[in-house]
């Protein structure tokens, strides 16, 4: 019989599946292709690449939303949050039927709503120095956030993307 020659020892064969599987395990997704901590040339690298997919996106039916040059929050040349709003700006009553929409699409896909207003789809009536409206995702590793913003006729809503534990974080005053 003759011996098996690998071009790195079986030992490092191992580390190296060990760093791939680390490195896969523990990037946590905020929101498709774009990673907490990714560095942020390679996030905007994506914007460019799916400027199409990213101006055109539905939470909920009738609803859409886009990327924009300012949706990519960073620190230290890494992504930490992401904010995407309606495509297009929206009147009173459609900005109701957004928030409304995009919080039925959020819970169908399993997010838990962790915080709401008690008017959270009145635009009119939402406090502006809370948050409307947070879910969670099951695995606890993704906070959305949905708020209107707006005021007379003209209304977005903008949803926001966090890490879970890094927003944790941010709000006992940790980090």
């Amino acid at each position: 019989m003759s011996k098996i020659k690998y071009a790195f020892p079986p030992s490092s064969l191992m580390f190296i599946v060990f760093l791939i599987a680390f490195r896969v395990g523990y990037s946590q997704s905020l929101y498709q292709d774009f990673d907490y901590k990714m560095p942020i040339d390679s996030a905007k690298n994506i914007l460019k690449s799916k400027t199409k997919r990213l101006k055109n996106i539905a939470f909920g039916k009738g609803t859409l939303y886009a990327f924009r040059k300012k949706s990519l929050v960073e620190r230290d040349n890494e992504l930490i949050s992401i904010t995407i709003w309606s495509k297009k700006n929206l009147s009173l009553k459609e900005a109701e039927s957004y928030l409304l929409k995009s919080r039925a699409h959020f819970e169908s896909s399993e997010y838990k709503v962790v915080y709401a207003q008690e008017n959270w789809s009145k635009p009119l009536l939402v406090k502006k120095n809370l948050p409307c409206i947070r879910f969670v995702d099951l695995e606890k590793t993704v906070l959305v956030e949905v708020d209107p913003r707006g005021q007379g006729g003209i209304y977005n809503i903008f949803v926001t993307f966090y890490n879970y534990d890094w927003f944790l974080h941010k709000a006992r005053g940790i980090e």
